[in-house]
């Protein structure tokens, strides 16, 4: 399996913040949005080819407006059970169990449950491993 890490680098909270209505520069955030957004699709085209399938999977079905049903952290690894029932993307009814491997630090756990998963991007990492099935 191919080896990368998640972080926000094209789509991140301030920009998600700006398009909001009441943030003051909702238009210009629209704009900035739709440029880095199309930047972005260049890039996963460029990258897929690397990228394990179920990396690929999850970027073209999405998990946008599921909801982090549970966490479990052990050394070196983060298991997120995905509750996909009212997702937007092609795994909406499901439940999906996303594991990342290869995470060096512990994650605030805790404060993931209930929390909702908005957009991924993936990026190509050596030292990171990624797995998602539906359950």
């Amino acid at each position: 399996m191919a080896n990368y890490a998640t972080h926000m680098i094209f789509f991140t909270r301030k920009l998600q913040d700006g398009v909001q209505d009441d943030s003051g520069w909702p238009r210009l955030a629209g704009k900035e949005w739709k440029r880095r957004a199309k930047i972005y699709r260049r890039y996963v085209t460029v990258i897929s080819p690397m990228l394990p399938t179920d990396v690929i999977r999850l970027c073209h079905e999405t998990l946008h407006d599921a909801v982090v049903q549970s966490v479990e952290q052990a050394p070196g690894t983060l298991t997120l059970l995905m509750d996909a029932s009212g997702a937007l993307g092609g795994f909406r009814g499901h439940r999906v169990r996303l594991v990342f491997e290869g995470v060096r630090r512990r994650v605030p756990a805790r404060s993931l449950v209930g929390r909702w998963w908005l957009y991924q991007e993936p990026h190509h990492c050596s030292r990171a491993r990624f797995i998602a099935c539906t359950v």
